[in-house]
């Protein structure tokens, strides 16, 4: 079996996450959607709550019948690392799958400094996405390369609707 990890903070679930979720289930035979409690390089940026993000990821991909929503990083501790969660899951679903794991072209860049690295490199293939803005300077390690149609992004999406709202109170 294929099993894909589908990581990040989900805030908000954008229609790009959609479209990787949507095109993920066709290619894979397991998807699994992880959204994080731990803000790696977003401090204080967060809108919406943990539970309120599972509740928007599986809202959206319910439909989805082979991608599942975990909440196993609620609440860990700031020293739970990737590699942490993908030993977990590869625990939970068994060592004898094939594992994914799709980032975002942004995280590609940073890769080389996540925790364990090459341990990540050695138990699963990575999946790469395009994000807006992020498109060279990848480091030499192996990827699949999936562009996107739809490269919205979290942090673009949540700026909008910061925007939005402080319009709507200057208004009243």
């Amino acid at each position: 079996m294929k099993i894909v990890l589908f990581g990040g903070t989900f805030d908000p679930w954008t229609s790009a996450h959609q479209e990787i979720a949507e095109r993920l289930s066709r290619l894979y035979d397991r998807v699994i959607v992880i959204p994080t409690d731990i803000k790696y390089y977003k401090e204080n940026e967060q809108m919406f709550s943990f539970e309120e993000r599972i509740c928007q990821a599986r809202s959206k991909v319910q439909n989805l019948q082979n991608v599942r929503i975990i909440d196993l990083e609620k609440n860990i501790d700031n020293n739970w690392r990737f590699v942490n969660t993908l030993d977990a899951v590869r625990r939970m679903y068994g060592q004898e799958h094939e594992y994914f794991v799709a980032i975002g072209s942004d995280s590609l860049q940073k890769f080389t400094t996540w925790t364990k690295w090459q341990e990540i490199l050695e138990k699963s293939t990575l999946l790469v996405f395009n994000r807006p803005g992020y498109t060279q300077n990848f480091p030499d390690i192996p990827f699949e390369y999936l562009p996107m149609e739809n490269p919205v992004s979290s942090t673009q999406l949540r700026e909008e609707l910061r925007n939005s709202d402080s319009a709507s109170s200057n208004q009243k």
